[in-house]
């Protein structure tokens, strides 16, 4: 609805120069998540959509950012724009706490690197190798946090605020079922998982032994009014302005300025398509150990595995003949007193 994103606020997606509805006929491009701040776009939601390295398989995408309405009803935030987060397919953009804060009358340039984290589970590592899938995909430590949000709040109020984007058993709240409870509850799980102290009763999540995740370098520059000034010449671009326009209420979309004001363009390219690879290994056991503790005792004393048991051999036998002559002692002063 206003005030936050829908479908005709993403006006355009490019390819290799091509529609990536053109690229993908029978599948969507782009879905909508509900989140806990609101609805957020998702591109490429069943990772189809493949390019190449460089500007070659570079995606464009093109926003709307309806400023006038947007920032009515976000006085208190003290940005405007977009929240941009890159993340593999099976995870979802709400679990992610992090993101770039992009501007409109904006373009961007994004250069993408696939990571990929492999860790050890016990007992040389901390990971869970059980937890892959949670309610809200792809399991990682922010998918956790949010699953016990949703069980703290349920067990109170028997609802959600945001019902995961995955099957699950939750129904979302209505508007005063959260004022009333909803609200109250994940304002107190909130304050209990911010201690430090509490974190690990209230919210035990392991780390995922696999992990994959992009690291993005962001570069930015002012949109030309030169190409704002073109669009504007468009046919049907000022029908689709006016679409925003309510007259109403004051907001009107009918210049190339409103344009230059709400227009944001991202570009997303992979700079190599190689892959990073951090592979967690145990690189000290209990074999280390003992091939260390022989080599102290080989060092200073001279000592070896075989010198060893000879020596718990040689205690052994010392210990079995001196108890053998202490029961030959004995016998023989039995005998002397008869």
């Amino acid at each position: 609805g206003k005030g936050g994103p829908s479908i005709d606020r993403f006006l355009s997606c490019f390819q290799r120069n091509k529609l990536c509805s053109d690229l993908l006929k029978d599948e969507h491009y782009l879905t909508t998540e509900l989140s806990q701040t609101g609805r957020c776009w998702r591109v490429n939601p069943k990772g189809s959509l493949f390019g190449k390295g460089g500007d070659y398989g570079k995606m464009q995408l093109m926003m709307f950012a309806d400023l006038q309405d947007y920032t009515e009803r976000s006085a208190d935030q003290p940005q405007y724009g977009f929240t941009v987060a890159f993340h593999d397919y099976k995870v979802y953009g709400s679990t992610i706490s992090s993101g770039y804060f992009m501007s409109p009358g904006s373009v961007y340039k994004v250069d993408l690197r696939l990571k990929k984290e492999i860790r050890t589970p016990p007992p040389g590592g901390n990971c869970n190798a059980s937890l892959t899938e949670t309610t809200y995909g792809a399991y990682h430590e922010g998918a956790c946090v949010l699953e016990c949000k949703d069980r703290a709040v349920h067990e109170k109020c028997g609802c959600v605020n945001v019902v995961p984007p995955l099957p699950s058993p939750y129904r979302s709240c209505t508007l005063q079922e959260w004022a009333t409870c909803g609200l109250p509850a994940y304002l107190a799980f909130s304050e209990q998982y911010r201690d430090p102290k509490l974190t690990e009763n209230i919210c035990p999540c392991a780390s995922a032994c696999s992990e994959t995740y992009y690291e993005a370098q962001l570069s930015s520059s002012t949109l030309s009014r030169h190409y704002t000034d073109t669009l504007f010449k468009i046919d049907g671009i000022q029908n689709y302005l006016k679409s925003f326009s309510h007259p109403e209420l004051g907001i009107y979309y009918n210049s190339s300025q409103d344009i230059f004001d709400n227009l944001m363009v991202l570009e997303v390219l992979f700079s190599s398509m190689a892959t990073s690879e951090i592979v967690q290994v145990v690189t000290y056991t209990s074999n280390n150990l003992l091939g260390d503790i022989g080599g102290v005792l080989g060092l200073f004393l001279g000592a070896s595995v075989f010198t060893i048991i000879e020596f718990f051999q040689f205690i052994t036998f010392a210990i079995l003949k001196h108890c053998g002559k202490s029961a030959k002692d004995d016998d023989e002063k039995e005998e002397v007193q008869e």
